[in-house]
């Protein structure tokens, strides 16, 4: 499905309503950007995401607080 948005002078879009509902996001869900060629890629994070980051950083021996693994989530 395509969409067409304008971006503000501050940088925001305006995801469409039709695109939302598809995908199931609502106002304060956290969403991951990524940069593809020329194409922005915007994802829903979910909590297999937050779960899978997790373990690799365990897995590489990192450890995160609390507040890290929660950053900008919120």
């Amino acid at each position: 499905m395509l969409s067409a948005a304008k971006m503000s002078t501050k940088g925001q879009i305006v995801i469409p309503k039709r695109l939302r509902d598809e995908l199931g996001l609502n106002p304060g869900d956290p969403l991951a950007m990524a940069v593809d060629g020329g194409r922005l890629i915007l994802r829903k994070i979910t909590f297999d995401d937050l779960i899978q980051e997790s373990r690799e950083n365990y897995d590489e021996g990192k450890t995160l607080s609390h507040e890290e693994t929660f950053d900008g989530l919120t």
